[in-house]
């Protein structure tokens, strides 16, 4: 059996960059991309380009406003309309 070629694949980079009991927030560098995945109801968001951009302003503003973790949940939170997708973790 031949090794699998990686060649010409797109490698995916991520870290972890918020992490509390309720909400994750993972970059995924290579595509300009976020995911934001609410622990509770398993559920998450996935995102990239402007809307990347945007999100991460505003992650820096309430970190910078307040950088506790309820302060930041409670920022999250305000996303749970968009968080569509069912995720496992």
């Amino acid at each position: 059996m031949a090794p699998s070629n990686f060649a010409g694949q797109a490698r995916v980079m991520m870290q972890v960059i918020y992490n509390s009991d309720n909400y994750y927030v993972v970059e995924y560098s290579d595509q300009h991309a976020y995911e934001l995945v609410d622990k509770r109801s398993a559920r998450g968001t996935f995102f990239q380009g402007d809307g990347a951009t945007k999100f991460m302003q505003f992650m820096r503003i309430a970190v910078g406003e307040d950088a506790s973790i309820e302060h930041v949940d409670d920022f999250l939170g305000s996303f749970d309309v968009l968080l569509d997708r069912r995720v496992v973790h």
